[in-house]
């Protein structure tokens, strides 16, 4: 304890956050100081490694419990599900997904898709479907999440990913939503567990075979969030944030031929605010491929604090950036292709890779994705948010500058109809399944006059004027997610959807106009 004093004396001479974060001790709750010397050490940890030595020497053996004097963790509690759920149409193909808000993470390999997903009590479950033979292999559990066990309430940020090494093997990361009180303090961060969870890496025993996997001791269990791309030479990246949300940005990656991540590289790293160093400025990134070697990453500013108060309006979601990672070289760029040196603070996006400022905006994007264009030039998409309305908007970098507030590709002119030509407004997605001269496919979700929720197939001639063709489903008070499963040519081969009704909620997988349950 002396140790750590010192070393807070020391830096307390530069740094504010010390001070702010003592500042937050409330005299008349005992439980204050053990909770805000939790907090403090966790800073210090992670802000300053010399720290992390004595510490790690201090708690040897010891359980959290037995460091801190404060009460048992408390996340729940878990939202109890009524004794009759309300009815679904058949076709679903898992069983009823309590609080997943995810269509699942998909793969396409050979012949079959793969599907990943977040099942009961946040564990994760994997199935294939053979595009050919339409048989289905699975869904089986592949592991066991700590997310939502117990009382906790049930947690979507577990959801599992999965990738195929060249050796055939799949992997599957999942379940993070920053680690446990137990597995001690995070080495990569400022922040403590706040959410629970802990992030685990599973490889399956066997190549080509997802009947059962195995644990691998490679990645952070700290982390929260997950997204992977594979490369054209075999190479896999691994996306996520190395704990809560006053954590880094890092990827992970797994050479081909290897089974293992090699240790995280810092993308982005948050920073206290040097006037009110309460708040801390950290970001949400989202990562997608856009070539064989090139992997665009579009992120956010999120202002986050230390008391964890967060604003439920626009959630301190701020701007939208656009920077590139060129994978033969591990070297990251902006769009101006200028050469950036990580980790990313805000400063230096603010500098660098800045592509819509919202700040003296009412619209407040929400979250961001990159845009792959046909004329390949740089550009974002971003969900824009004011109180009266939300809607995809886009950035696009031409002529050596950033041109924000567009709409999105294809939306400008668009139209959807029914069948009986009624004008659809209220689109939730439309997008193009196939594409042939003069003849386009989509699989589209929307809001029809009664308020109730489509899945249907449209047509179109020109990728400007749609019908629909065909309804699948058309339910009230219900809720549907959809994304589309692509083989590596860019067509679709089947749709994946998340459907809720109350509280009941499957996955479907449509492919050739019908419904494919297991």
């Amino acid at each position: 304890m002396s140790e750590r004093s010192e070393l807070i004396k020391k830096y307390s001479v530069t740094d504010n956050v010390f001070s702010t974060l003592e500042n937050q001790v409330d005299p008349n709750d005992p439980q204050s100081s053990e909770y805000w010397r939790w907090r403090i050490d966790q800073y210090l940890y992670g802000a300053y490694p010399e720290y992390q030595a004595i510490y790690d020497n201090y708690t040897e053996g010891k359980t959290f419990h037995q460091i801190y004097e404060l009460p048992q963790e408390d996340l729940g509690p878990k939202k109890v599900l009524p004794s009759s759920l309300p009815k679904l149409p058949d076709g679903y193909f898992t069983d009823n997904l309590q609080g997943n808000p995810h269509t699942g993470w998909r793969d396409v390999i050979g012949d079959k898709v793969f599907i990943t997903y977040q099942g009961h009590l946040t564990d994760p479950y994997i199935a294939s479907y053979d595009l050919k033979t339409h048989r289905w292999d699975g869904p089986y559990k592949a592991a066991e999440s700590t997310l939502s066990k117990g009382d906790r309430k049930i947690d979507s940020h577990g959801r599992p990913i999965i990738e195929q090494d060249s050796k055939g093997h799949f992997h599957i990361i999942y379940g993070g939503h920053g680690g446990e009180r137990e597995d001690g303090l995070n080495p990569l961060s400022i922040d403590t567990p706040h959410a629970g969870g802990r992030m685990l890496h599973v490889m399956s025993e066997k190549p080509n075979d997802i009947s059962k996997f195995v644990y691998v001791n490679d990645i952070t269990p700290f982390a929260s969030y997950t997204a992977s791309e594979k490369m054209a030479n075999g190479d896999i990246y691994l996306f996520t944030r190395a704990g809560t949300h006053k954590s880094p940005w890092v990827y992970y990656k797994m050479k081909n031929g290897e089974q293992t991540f090699e240790p995280p590289v810092v993308i982005t790293i948050p920073t206290p605010q040097v006037e009110n160093p309460i708040n801390v400025d950290t970001f949400y990134i989202n990562p997608m491929k856009v070539s064989d070697t090139e992997i665009v990453i579009s992120s956010l500013w999120h202002e986050c604090n230390f008391l964890e108060v967060h604003d439920k309006s626009t959630y301190s979601r701020i701007n939208a950036y656009y920077m590139k990672l060129d994978t033969t070289t591990d070297t990251f760029y902006n769009a101006e292709n200028e050469k950036l040196t990580l980790p990313i603070t805000l400063e230096v996006a603010n500098q660098k890779t800045l592509a819509f400022d919202s700040t003296q905006r009412e619209e407040t994007p929400f979250t961001t994705a990159p845009l792959i264009l046909a004329d390949k030039v740089p550009a974002v998409a971003y969900q824009a948010r004011t109180k009266d309305y939300r809607e995809w908007r886009m950035t696009v970098f031409k002529d050596g500058q950033w041109e924000h507030s567009k709409p999105m590709p294809g939306t400008a002119n668009r139209t959807l109809v029914d069948s009986e030509n009624n004008t659809i407004s209220n689109i939730g997605k439309l997008e193009i399944l196939t594409k042939e001269p003069n003849s386009y496919t989509a699989a589209v979700t929307y809001k029809d006059r009664q308020g109730k929720a489509v899945f249907a197939i449209a047509k179109s001639a020109d990728a400007q004027r749609w019908r629909i063709d065909q309804t699948y489903l058309n339910l009230a008070k219900s809720r549907i997610e959809m994304e589309i499963v692509k083989a590596s040519n860019g067509q679709g081969v089947a749709v994946l959807l998340n459907v809720k009704k109350g509280s009941a909620q499957r996955l479907y997988l449509w492919r050739d106009g019908q419904f494919r349950p297991r």
